[in-house]
């Protein structure tokens, strides 16, 4: 009966390096050094999950607060935002105008 070698982390990281300098294939590689091939691939996934899975970093979104107003004029709605204005009758359909602002922003 064959003993099974149990291996850490950084041992694993070492025969993935061995084998890329060695220029075998992973099948090559795994044969030479009695590796079964499934726990190699698995645990090549696995720790590369683990490590990209750390490397993400929460980032905080800053909000910039932009004040507007709108006024109703002679049956038209006029939208102002700094320098910039619309005017649109006020007849229209209201998702129309989020959709515009929301790709003006």
């Amino acid at each position: 009966m064959q003993q099974y070698q149990r291996r850490e982390m950084q041992d694993w990281l070492n025969l993935f390096e061995q084998q890329k300098q060695s220029g075998l294939t992973a099948v090559e590689f795994c044969r030479q050094q009695q590796i079964n091939v499934q726990t190699y691939y698995t645990r090549r996934r696995d720790i590369r999950l683990q490590r990209t899975s750390s490397k993400f970093i929460q980032v905080k979104r800053e909000v910039t607060k932009v004040e507007s107003y709108t006024e109703e004029m002679a049956g038209e709605l006029l939208l102002k935002l700094g320098k910039a204005q619309l005017s649109v009758p006020t007849t229209i359909n209201p998702h129309w105008v989020a959709a515009v602002m929301k790709a003006l922003y």
